[in-house]
C-alpha cells in the first residue's frame, strides 16, 4: 500500500473534518511538513439550500457489550469492537460519551477523534453514514489474566459525509477496507485504548500510522 493510500485510510477513519480553513483531518497530522505544505487552505465548495441536507446518521447509540467488563483477551476485543461501532453515532449526534469511556487520555490520537466530533458539533455540523463493520480479531495479551496487550481487527467502514455548515456541500469519505492495531489497558475496571495506528494485512504499523509511539507524537500536533 503506497503512503498516499494509507494516508487515505487514516483521513477516512479519523474524519477528514471540513472547517474554514479548508479539509483538515488527522490524515494531516500524520504527514510530513512537505505534504502538508501542500494543502490549499482555500474553501471553495458550492454553496446549498441547507433544507436539502442529509438528516444525521446514525442516530441509535449502539449497546455496549457484558464482555467488555471482563479482565480477558474477549473483554479487550469486545471494548475496541464497540469504540469503532459507537465512531459513525458520535459524528452524528455529537455524543463523545462512548469514545470517552473507551479511550485512555494518554491517548492523543484517541482525544483528537473527540475534539473533532465537539468541534463538528459546536459549528453546527454533523456526518451521515461513515459505519464500521469489525471483522476478525486477534488480541496479544501481557500477563494471566492480562493487564494490557495488543488488539488487531479488521474492518470496513462505509462512505461517510461530513456536513461541518449546513449552507455548504458536503465532504464525501470512500469507503475503504483496512486493519487497525490498538494498546489495549486495563485500569482496574475496564479496557481502555491507549493508542491505535492503521496497519498493512501481515505487516506492522505503516509509516503513515507511525505505529503506537508516532500516532501519540501525531496527536500532540492537534493544537
Amino acid at each position: 500500500m503506497s503512503r498516499t493510500a494509507q494516508r487515505i485510510v487514516i483521513a477516512v477513519i479519523a474524519l477528514a473534518l471540513v472547517v474554514s480553513m479548508g479539509a483538515v483531518g488527522l490524515a494531516g497530522l500524520f504527514s510530513s511538513p512537505d505534504d502538508t505544505q501542500a494543502q490549499d487552505p482555500a474553501d471553495t465548495r458550492a454553496a446549498v439550500d441547507p433544507s436539502s441536507q442529509p438528516q444525521p446518521s446514525p442516530t441509535a447509540k449502539p449497546e455496549a457489550p457484558a464482555g467488555m467488563a471482563q479482565q480477558s483477551p474477549e473483554g479487550a476485543q469486545a471494548t475496541l469492537r464497540y469504540m469503532l461501532d459507537s465512531y459513525a453515532y458520535m459524528m452524528a449526534t455529537g455524543d463523545t460519551e462512548t469514545w470517552e469511556g473507551s479511550i485512555s487520555p494518554e491517548c492523543q490520537v484517541c482525544v483528537q477523534f473527540v475534539a473533532n466530533a465537539q468541534q463538528l458539533h459546536t459549528q453546527g455540523g454533523w456526518s451521515v453514514g461513515g459505519e464500521f463493520t469489525v471483522g476478525a480479531m486477534t488480541f496479544q495479551g501481557n500477563g494471566e489474566p492480562p493487564a494490557s496487550g495488543i488488539a488487531t481487527a479488521e474492518f470496513h467502514q462505509a462512505e461517510q459525509r461530513i456536513i461541518d455548515d449546513p449552507a455548504k456541500e458536503a465532504a464525501t469519505m470512500p469507503e475503504v477496507d483496512a486493519q487497525i492495531q490498538a494498546s489495549m489497558v486495563w485500569d482496574g475496571e475496564r479496557w481502555r485504548v491507549g493508542d491505535m495506528s492503521i496497519i498493512e494485512p501481515g505487516t506492522g504499523p505503516s509509516d503513515a500510522g507511525g505505529g503506537a509511539g508516532a500516532a501519540s507524537d501525531a496527536g500532540g500536533a492537534a493544537g
